[in-house]
C-alpha cells in the first residue's frame, strides 16, 4: 500500500507538538489535543482542565491539481480554540489577547511547521489567517462556566502532495 497523499491527523499532531512543548509550561495549559471543544470527554468538568487548547481540521481541506501527473497543491484548514479561566480583578481581556497571541506567533515563527516532513509531500507554509476574539466557543465555556472565556485561531497549512 502506497504511503497516503493526505496528512491532516499528521498535520494536527505537529501543531499539538509545537504548542505543548513551547507553550504549556509558560501559559501552564492542561490539556493540548487534536479535537473539538464541545466533544471533549469531560466538557462538564472543563473549569478543572483548563488553560486548554483544541486542534481541529475544519472547516474544509482543499486539493487542486497541479500536475498532468498526480501531484497536487493541498491547503488544510485548522480551527485552535484556546480556552481560559479567569480570576477576579484579572485583566480578562488584557491577558486572553496576549495568551492567544502567544499561540499565533508560535505559529508565525514555525511557518514550515518546524520541518514537518510528509510521506509523498511537502509543506510549502503555514499561516495564521485570523484570530476570533469572540468566537461561538465563547459562549459555551462561559454557559459551563461563567469565569472562562475562549478565542480562535484560524489556521492554514499549504503542502504538495504526490502519488
Amino acid at each position: 500500500m502506497p504511503p497516503p497523499r493526505l496528512h491532516e491527523t499528521l498535520i494536527a499532531e505537529r501543531i499539538v507538538e509545537l504548542i505543548d512543548q513551547n507553550l504549556s509550561a509558560a501559559m501552564g495549559l492542561k490539556v493540548v489535543t487534536i479535537g473539538a471543544l464541545e466533544f471533549f470527554p469531560a466538557l462538564e468538568s472543563l473549569a478543572d482542565n483548563v488553560p486548554a487548547v483544541f486542534v481541529k481540521p475544519a472547516p474544509s481541506t482543499t486539493l487542486e491539481r497541479i500536475t498532468t501527473g498526480q501531484t497536487y497543491r493541498i491547503v488544510y484548514s485548522f480551527r485552535i480554540v484556546f480556552v481560559k479561566l479567569f480570576g477576579s480583578n484579572e485583566e480578562i481581556v488584557k491577558r486572553k489577547a496576549e495568551e492567544t497571541q502567544k499561540i499565533a506567533e508560535l505559529l508565525i515563527d514555525n511557518v514550515d511547521l518546524g520541518g514537518l516532513a510528509l510521506p509523498n509531500g511537502q509543506v510549502l507554509f503555514s499561516t495564521v489567517k485570523a484570530i476570533e476574539w469572540e468566537p461561538p466557543e465563547d459562549n459555551l465555556v462561559a454557559s459551563l462556566n461563567a469565569d472562562m472565556t475562549a478565542a480562535a485561531l484560524l489556521f492554514t497549512v499549504e503542502a504538495t502532495s504526490r502519488k
